[in-house]
């Protein structure tokens, strides 16, 4: 089975509405800063809520805020769909957060195409203009949340089934890579980790705490199951719990 062009939306845009986790209670009720902002697409949905208990069974932690926004079938080029430049800049100027993590896994559409550097349509054929644009949009984003003194978090994707899933995979994390050797301070969180079979390939199932079987992967072999969320999440948490508390101890100071 072969990633088409419409897997990264079509499974996720009927549900466009946005995921916001509410920081909670040890923060003023007029004071929205929060330790972790975490922002993407329906995978970071499917992860975000799961991701502050594992940050609160770290030592040192339990007291840990956060705030999350996922949206639904949106990506770095559709704009027209939802602005994460502007949404971007607006969350991290108003939640304030030591760090932000980011997932996008590729969304994009057919329709309303996103216009280039270079003035002309970028294709939805993932080809190289894709990712090149794409990694111009997460640095002008990156830039904007560093700009308001933010500790910046890409998650790499996790694996994509199939040969084409394969090459869109490799192609994102090079574009993330490639992002975080260009701006200092950028941190990288990798989602194959979190979720890849022992060779670092696709597979709908990982051994559970019991060691057995669990499936983490949705049918449509994009999306997440609850189990596959949680181990997103704690791939997350321990990429930025020691990161977070050091952060702290200088505050301290």
């Amino acid at each position: 089975m072969l990633l088409s062009r419409r897997t990264f939306v079509a499974a996720s845009t009927a549900g466009l509405a946005s995921l916001a986790a509410a920081p909670l209670a040890g923060c003023g009720l007029f004071d929205k800063h929060v330790d972790i902002l975490l922002i993407g697409d329906s995978i970071m949905n499917q992860t975000a809520a799961q991701v502050k208990p594992q940050l609160r069974a770290q030592k040192g932690l339990d007291d840990v805020s956060t705030f999350a926004k996922g949206v639904n079938g949106t990506g770095l080029l559709t704009p027209k769909l939802f602005d994460w430049q502007e949404e971007g800049r607006a969350l991290v100027n108003q939640y304030r957060p030591a760090i932000t993590v980011v997932l996008f896994v590729g969304n994009y559409t057919e329709t309303d195409l996103f216009i280039g550097a270079d003035g002309t349509e970028v294709p939805d054929d993932y080809s190289k203009k894709f990712y090149d644009e794409w990694g111009r949009q997460a640095e002008i984003l990156t830039r904007t949340l560093q700009s308001a003194n933010t500790i910046v978090y890409w998650v790499l994707p996790p694996p994509f089934i199939g040969d084409e899933g394969k090459r869109r995979e490799g192609l994102l994390r090079d574009t993330y890579v490639q992002l975080a050797q260009r701006i200092p301070g950028v941190g990288l969180i990798d989602g194959r980790q979190a979720l890849a079979d022992a060779k670092g390939d696709f597979t709908w199932n990982l051994p559970g705490a019991d060691g057995k079987p669990v499936q983490v992967r949705a049918a449509d072999s994009v999306h997440l199951t609850e189990a596959g969320g949680e181990r997103m999440a704690r791939e997350i948490a321990f990429a930025i719990g020691p990161r977070l508390l050091d952060i702290r101890r200088q505050n301290a100071r």
